[in-house]
């Protein structure tokens, strides 16, 4: 969450899941303390990058230019 926010070393960040997990649609992944990153000096934007690509006949991205809480943002194809 957040650009650099690395930096944080988890300072306002929690884990419900762990690297390798795979996680179910409405599935809590973290608890973020915006106020912490902002305070920071840290940028909210968030990148979403998808790595096994390959497993999938397409990923298709929303055209929203901002999303919220419960919208879409990526279809998988299998």
């Amino acid at each position: 969450i957040g650009l650099d926010t690395v930096q944080l070393a988890g300072k306002g960040f929690k884990a419900f899941i762990q690297q390798g997990d795979h996680v179910k649609t409405g599935q809590k992944l973290l608890e973020v303390d915006l106020d912490v990153i902002r305070e920071a000096g840290y940028s909210l934007q968030t990148p979403v990058i998808i790595t096994n690509t390959s497993d999938y006949l397409d990923v298709l991205e929303t055209e929203k230019s901002a999303v919220s809480f419960g919208d879409v943002i990526l279809t998988v194809v299998n």
